[in-house]
């Protein structure tokens, strides 16, 4: 069993500045191996800097699947 991914929960993360916080979007881009379009969007947080939102969004998904737009 690999670590890394047994931790990683989801394959999509966005962050984005939103009305003076920033915003992690997470979810599904694939299913049975299949990309998706649009991709599944489980939840979203916010947060007050992009520092913490990246720190979440290291925990739930792996660095290859983080989208920052800023």
């Amino acid at each position: 069993m690999n670590n890394v991914n047994s931790k990683n929960q989801y394959d999509y993360c966005e962050i984005y500045p939103h009305q003076g916080e920033y915003k992690v979007e997470y979810g599904y881009q694939t299913y049975n191996g299949k990309m998706l379009y649009p991709p599944i969007k489980i939840g979203s947080r916010n947060f007050s800097t992009e520092k913490k939102a990246l720190r979440y969004a290291r925990k739930i998904v792996s660095k290859e699947d983080i989208n920052i737009f800023c």
